[in-house]
């Protein structure tokens, strides 16, 4: 008697169960209300382009700091409770957590195909969102984890701090060793504006994104208080210069905090929803 066959559709839900698991762990709680599930993990599984904003950060000489450190533990303990704040944070204002990169993070924005009127509505509210987040988290070390870190330092360099670069365009969640993680251009690119920061707390996006901030920046992004410039940096790829953008916030992002009790970063201290107006759950 010859084997029962699975049906396409019951391999399709199948493999979505799977793709779904493997997102669990970096999507926002509220994911399958947020977005539109089937389509987006049908997209993963085929191997499709999705729209994704993308945001690199690296703490500027985490080496140095992690050697100048009076106990190895606690320097861990504070970059364990930073890290787990910011990925709590982003996943509650409805942005994707991708990885901890041992001296930094990447995390990403979805906007998913719509009417163009829709689709457009969505671009501009995630552009002002991820450009936001990040000055919100350029804050947040600043003024609060790099006060546990000089706590326990023997020397403290100038250079310590943290950076970020911003890009957008078509990306792809693939699976690597059983996670899923992103890959395509806007990674390549955010990764290449926080290399591109030429000191600590600067935010530098790149062209496709940077170039619709400005537009904005006296119109539609006014209520962000950014100021966008447009400069030419040498990069690797790019000895000569290239054009990258560089934010800056007339207002810090302390309005973040819910909670002061702790005298340390913790879980409770980040909620980037209450800044970004990502917190209504809408589609996108």
């Amino acid at each position: 008697m010859a084997p029962e066959r699975t049906s396409p559709t019951a391999e399709r839900d199948k493999e979505r169960t799977r793709v779904s698991r493997l997102l669990k762990s970096h999507a926002p709680p509220d994911w399958e209300r947020r977005f539109r599930a089937s389509e987006l993990l049908d997209a993963v599984i085929d191997g499709d382009p999705i729209q994704m904003f993308v945001m690199a950060a690296d703490i500027r000489e985490s080496t140095t700091l992690m050697k100048e450190s009076v106990k190895f533990e606690r320097f861990a303990t504070i970059m364990d409770k930073f890290v787990s704040s910011v990925r709590l944070g982003i996943r509650r204002s409805g942005g994707w957590f991708d990885k901890f990169t041992g001296d930094g993070f990447l995390a990403y924005w979805i906007v998913q195909s719509a009417s163009p009127d829709e689709y457009e509505e969505r671009f501009v509210q995630t552009a002002g969102d991820i450009a936001h987040t990040a000055n919100i988290l350029i804050d947040l070390f600043h003024r609060r984890v790099l006060e546990d870190f000089r706590s326990n330092s023997r020397n403290l360099s100038a250079g310590v701090g943290l950076s970020m670069g911003l890009d957008a365009g078509p990306g792809y969640l693939v699976k690597i060793a059983d996670e899923l993680t992103i890959v395509g251009a806007p990674v390549v690119g955010s990764v290449r504006m926080v290399t591109a920061a030429a000191t600590p707390r600067e935010i530098v996006a790149n062209v496709y994104l940077g170039e619709r901030l400005r537009e904005g920046q006296d119109g539609v992004y006014e209520a962000l208080g950014v100021k966008v410039d447009r400069e030419f940096r040498p990069t690797k790829e790019y000895p000569r210069g290239q054009e990258v953008y560089a934010l800056t916030f007339e207002q810090d992002g302390s309005e973040l905090e819910t909670s002061d009790e702790d005298a340390e970063v913790g879980t409770d201290v980040v909620d980037v929803s209450d800044a970004t107006g990502e917190s209504d759950g809408k589609a996108s």
